[in-house]
């Protein structure tokens, strides 16, 4: 039940959006988006409300590191917002499978957390985020992270 609660489907404004991200031949996005993977629904359902009427991106939501690689299907994040403790892979996996996809090698990766393995992180040149953290701060690097 908590899956059905954090997969959003996507409205028709969306659907929309996804076509133009995807278009080859306009070269040009105008419109950014965020991919959030988080398991727990009431914060994944947060974060989306806050990115969504916080940011001018298109944001997205999926519960799992296998949902996530499924929504790469429809559309092409700016940034990713990882959990680290998912189910199946967890955030790092997830990281080293994002890092091993033709586009994705360099896009801004932010791991969330309340428990980070430190040296895997260092390696990895990941910004995080500890659980819990102040979402005035996570608007502050969610503009950063796009702003590079």
């Amino acid at each position: 039940m908590a899956n059905m609660l954090l997969e959003r489907q996507p409205t028709i404004y969306q659907m929309d959006a996804m076509r133009d991200l995807r278009q080859e031949d306009s070269g040009i996005c105008a419109v950014k988006s965020i991919l959030i993977v988080e398991d727990n629904a009431a914060l994944g359902n947060l974060l989306w409300e806050i990115l969504q009427e916080e940011t001018t991106c298109q944001v997205f939501l999926a519960s799992s590191g296998e949902a996530a690689l499924n929504t790469l299907q429809m559309v092409t994040p700016q940034l990713f917002l990882l959990d680290y403790c998912l189910p199946g892979m967890n955030g790092l996996e997830l990281v080293e499978r994002l890092r091993r996809m033709q586009g994705y090698e360099q896009t801004p990766i932010l791991l969330m957390s309340a428990a980070l393995p430190q040296g895997n992180i260092a390696k990895q040149h990941l910004r995080c985020l500890q659980k819990p953290f102040d979402l005035d701060k996570l608007l502050q690097l969610v503009g950063d992270l796009l702003a590079v």
